[in-house]
């Protein structure tokens, strides 16, 4: 096992949940419409991470984002870029656009899926509902990007008195010092931040 969470971390696997944000084909290969610099570069470290979850009885939450092909449920800031990129992320897409994971990336059928309508995973989704009815605490949050839906969902989580930990080499940006300027910022609101953890890929 390339790492073992709960002793890392000190935290409770029962009350534990692992979230993965966005690590969909859009937004992690290269030259598709929505990609993130560092984000391809993650997956072997984020399947890592997931696998070990599971193995210590970890649930994995899957939060995607999932647009009407009409585009009626896009972001107005982002309704040009989508449009003009082919109208990604539709909800049967396949290929360099979808909503598919990313090659070397797992999910697994036990694993929970939501869909949220923007940057937050919790904003109008069942993402608090199926974490409190589990008795989840602990959120441990990685994936893509960080200074958008990464760093919002978590800021909502510290909102709501989750403890909350972010894995930096699970997390992308488009440069180094947006990803570094980010995780201080976090950490500087009470989010854990795991800097320097390597993980055997």
């Amino acid at each position: 096992m390339a790492i073992k969470i709960e002793e890392r971390l000190k935290v409770n696997p029962q009350r534990t949940a692992l979230i993965i944000i966005d690590m969909e084909k859009a937004f992690v290969e290269p030259g598709a419409a929505h990609c993130i610099a560092g984000a391809k570069s993650t997956v072997p470290a984020c399947n890592v991470l997931a696998e070990a979850a599971r193995a210590e009885g970890i649930p994995v939450f899957w939060v995607k984002r999932i647009y009407r092909q009409d585009g009626s449920d896009v972001e107005h800031t982002r309704f040009s870029v989508w449009d003009k990129g082919g109208r990604p992320l539709g909800p049967d897409s396949t290929g360099i656009n979808s909503i598919e994971e990313p090659e070397g990336l797992v999910r697994k059928p036990e694993d929970y899926v939501v869909v949220k309508p923007r940057w937050s995973g919790f904003f109008q989704t069942e993402l608090d509902l199926i974490l409190r009815r589990k008795g989840i605490d602990t959120l441990i949050v990685i994936g893509t990007t960080t200074p958008n839906c990464v760093r919002t969902t978590c800021y909502d989580a510290i909102s709501m008195d989750y403890r909350t930990i972010v894995v930096e080499q699970c997390c992308s940006s488009n440069t180094k010092e947006i990803q570094r300027a980010n995780m201080v910022d976090m950490a500087n609101v009470g989010i854990e931040i795991v800097e320097n953890w390597p993980l055997e890929v």
